[in-house]
């Protein structure tokens, strides 16, 4: 997602701004403080402006997840984790009751 610096105008994708720190709740939104690449300013990043692209970024997770199969090779398993986990962040602010059961469902049928 691009973002633009307050103080000097610099534009870039918001994760080329250095992450400060965390601020707020994951079901209240919350927002990041970076620093401009360019000028050094701190800025803030709101996360409520990157749930405009948050869906489909959903759907991209659910169906690699739909795709990796049972494995005991522990770099599928640790990948197959960090999907779950992303996808669990994100329903924190959706709460989408179909996404919950698939990740419960994909959880079971890989690590059980």
């Amino acid at each position: 997602m691009e973002f633009t610096c307050h103080q000097c105008g610099y534009k870039d994708d918001h994760e080329e701004f250095k992450y400060l720190c965390r601020n707020g709740c994951v079901a209240c939104g919350e927002s990041d403080l970076r620093e401009c690449p360019k000028c050094g300013a701190q800025v803030m990043f709101s996360r409520a402006l990157a749930l405009e692209t948050e869906d489909v970024r959903m759907r991209e997770l659910c169906q690699e997840l739909a795709e990796i199969p049972k494995s005991e090779d522990p770099a599928v398993q640790q990948k197959a984790m960090e999907i779950i986990g992303s996808l669990r962040r994100m329903n924190e602010r959706w709460n989408i009751p179909q996404l919950n059961d698939f990740i419960k469902q994909r959880s079971r049928e890989l690590f059980f």
